[in-house]
């Protein structure tokens, strides 16, 4: 497993999320709390750490560790990152990975109108400077659903053209509450992604399959 991250709807529901508030948190900082399973057993946990700041821009750390042990399969993963967010652009990136032994260290800045981005001390590459992490901890902007959409992927630095796919609206357990979320499928990568957002565009669950294994990662707490 190389990370923990990766049709179309009617026009209806699309516009219904179109007028949706695209951030509205109770407080300045929002803590969300995941549980994460692999093969339908608990195999970890990740939490992310969403801080609006008063000029608009949005810092989200993030950090999961995931254990596998089974009698001929054993993994380990661990990641720790903070993005900076402007304008619903990415500004800055530090991530810090241990996928399985493979350590790797991605750096991204914005740069004018560019991004780039350094892996494990390399030299910097240009990047496109509206590129979606794959963190997915929010929706990405209207203007991709349905349609292609630049993939940064945090742990290995590499990029990747997706199609953003809107599945539909559908009911979830989230954090014990039912709530109405929007279902998208991102292709595109090494494996599809199923991927589900609230009413505030923030990620609730993702669910995906690579190398046989289904990995899923479920929000269980909000904590503010």
């Amino acid at each position: 497993m190389d990370h923990l991250a990766r049709r179309c709807g009617s026009w209806l529901f699309v516009a219904v999320i179109l007028v949706v508030p695209q951030a509205a948190w109770a407080t300045d900082t929002e803590f969300r709390d995941f549980s994460i399973s692999v093969d339908g057993k608990p195999s970890g946990n990740s939490q992310f750490t969403i801080s609006r700041q008063a000029d608009g821009s949005v810092s989200v750390s993030t950090q999961a560790a995931v254990r596998i042990t089974q009698v001929f399969f054993k993994y380990e993963f661990t990641t720790q990152t903070s993005e900076q967010w402007k304008d619903g652009r990415l500004v800055t990136l530090n991530a810090n990975t241990n996928d399985n032994g493979k350590k790797f260290e991605v750096k991204a800045s914005a740069m004018g109108p560019g991004l780039r981005v350094q892996v494990n001390g390399q030299p910097d590459r240009p990047a496109r400077p509206d590129a979606w992490t794959n963190s997915f901890w929010k929706l990405a902007d209207a203007k991709y659903h349905n349609k292609e959409i630049p993939v940064l992927e945090e742990d290995t630095g590499k990029e990747f053209t997706g199609r953003l796919l809107y599945i539909g609206t559908e009911s979830l357990t989230v954090a014990n509450q039912k709530q109405d979320c929007y279902h998208f499928r991102l292709t595109g990568g090494s494996y599809p992604v199923d991927l589900w957002f609230d009413r505030y565009h923030l990620l609730v669950k993702q669910d995906f399959v690579e190398s046989g294994h289904r990995t899923i990662m479920q929000l269980t707490n909000i904590r503010r």
